[in-house]
């Protein structure tokens, strides 16, 4: 019987131990701070709070192993935004871009090339599509240009970052030399 408790007390104890921690790491950041990201090495997680409904974005995060893949991409190249299973970029309220609006749900984002130093953020309804060719172009629902920039160093692994700024969103893409800026505000 006492070897009974014992084990009982040991499962309930990496039960807690195995649910509660899942719970800490999906804490969003208060207003006016960045959300830092979630990581586990491949995958990266953000959270940040708009007039308090969430947007997130889970994606996975590629190395660059020697490449330049930004800086390699051709004309009109489509990005899964990440590597394995596409970016997901999900909001609670509807958002802004500038004068264009994305409705609230969950959806696939993508890194479009257009030419040069333009880029835009594509986003599609289709969620968890894995490798290539990616999601159907027909199930685009919104493209927004980025802002591009090339800075000092070299990041080895692709970041993204969320940022609360002046009561909207700031999420900014960072990999290799390459930064592509985009700014939201929710509804």
């Amino acid at each position: 019987m006492r070897r009974s408790l014992q084990w009982f007390g040991v499962a309930a104890l990496a039960f807690a131990v195995v649910t509660a921690g899942p719970s800490f790491a999906q804490k969003s950041m208060p207003a006016g701070q960045a959300a830092k990201p979630m990581q586990d090495g491949n995958r990266g997680m953000l959270e940040i709070k708009l007039k308090g409904k969430g947007v997130s974005l889970n994606y996975g995060r590629p190395d660059m192993k020697g490449r330049d893949m930004l800086g390699m991409a051709p004309d009109g190249f489509v990005w899964r935004f990440g590597m394995n299973e596409s970016t997901t970029f999900k909001t609670d309220s509807d958002l802004m871009f500038g004068d264009k609006k994305l409705a609230k749900g969950s959806y696939s984002a993508w890194i479009k090339h257009i030419k040069g130093e333009q880029w835009t953020l594509v986003f599609n309804k289709e969620v968890g599509v894995w490798g290539m060719p990616g999601a159907k172009r027909e199930n685009d629902v919104l493209e927004v240009p980025l802002t591009y920039s090339k800075k000092g160093g070299n990041l080895e692994k692709l970041t993204v970052e969320f940022m609360e700024m002046g009561g909207g969103g700031h999420m900014v893409v960072n990999w290799g030399m390459h930064r592509l800026e985009v700014m939201f505000k929710g509804m």
